[in-house]
């Protein structure tokens, strides 16, 4: 068998028949157990298929053979990142010398995902000098700042996000998540109508901020609109009931109230006692 012939026939069929692709490198494997072309050409068709599990039998076996191999380590690093499981694929990922962008991203992507904040940061500064206007890239720094409580940092990212990435959603909702956890509802109000502006805040909890904002400026009929489309969307999410009914309780709608009231009762499984109790003073006015 011709393997070269063979390697770029398999490559050929990759795409339109890729079972017999197999069949033959796996022939190739027989004929040439030692040559890593074969095991890569292996790992690379059952990666692209996503069949991570098999493909890294496949990476490791020529990782074995070739332990500097850094593109080896990257597609290995990167199936048990698909996979879900981020320690492995953190250990291979820095593994890697000079790591490239995408794989500094990986990093602190996965840093940030285990809790490794510091770390995350570190990492994506890093980054952030070879690709300042990468927006994803700032959306990481900022939760991690966010969750460190280094809201002056965060904010200060936002910034940044928006001056050398361009206005996006994602860093207008975390500006509003900013200010509603400061108490600053006005700043925190205009961000979250500003990301609304892209199309529908589809996250309950910046659905929860944004009306509560609107609720605290006096913004009294953006607010129930908020709370409203929050409940077509999470009608499952008892904050939502609590928060409305408490509106249109202030507000006097007393009878609007009473129909949320209905609703949440027949939506929800369980009545949590903040909203079993406005459910029994409805009943009293």
């Amino acid at each position: 068998m011709d393997l070269d012939k063979t390697l770029i026939q398999a490559q050929e069929l990759s795409q339109k028949n890729w079972i017999y692709a197999v069949h033959l490198l796996t022939q190739a494997e027989d004929e040439h157990p030692n040559d890593p072309r074969v095991q890569t050409s292996l790992g690379d068709l059952y990666f692209n298929r996503m069949q991570f599990s098999h493909a890294l039998k496949y990476y490791l076996k020529v990782l074995s053979q070739n332990p500097g191999d850094s593109m080896i380590i990257q597609a290995i690093g990167t199936c048990y990142l698909y996979k879900h499981d981020f320690r492995l694929a953190l250990a291979y990922f820095t593994r890697i010398p000079n790591p490239s962008e995408d794989v500094l991203y990986n990093i602190g992507y996965i840093q940030a995902i285990l809790g490794k904040h510091d770390d995350c940061i570190k990492t994506m500064l890093e980054l952030l000098r070879k690709i300042p206007n990468h927006p994803y890239i700032y959306f990481i720094l900022i939760e991690q700042y966010f969750v460190l409580g280094k809201l002056d940092e965060a904010l200060y990212y936002v910034k940044q996000a928006e001056k050398f990435a361009g206005p996006h959603s994602q860093s207008y909702l975390l500006a509003g998540l900013i200010y509603s956890t400061r108490e600053q509802w006005l700043p925190a109000y205009y961000y979250y109508h500003k990301a609304e502006e892209f199309g529908p805040i589809n996250n309950p909890e910046h659905v929860l901020r944004y009306a509560n904002s609107a609720r605290m400026i006096g913004e009294i009929k953006q607010s129930i609109r908020i709370l409203l489309y929050g409940e077509s969307k999470y009608s499952y999410l008892s904050d939502i009931y609590v928060m409305l009914i408490r509106i249109l309780i202030e507000e006097d709608r007393i009878d609007q109230a009473k129909e949320v009231a209905k609703r949440a009762r027949k939506n929800l499984e369980n009545i949590p006692p903040v909203l079993r109790l406005l459910i029994q003073r409805l009943k009293d006015l």
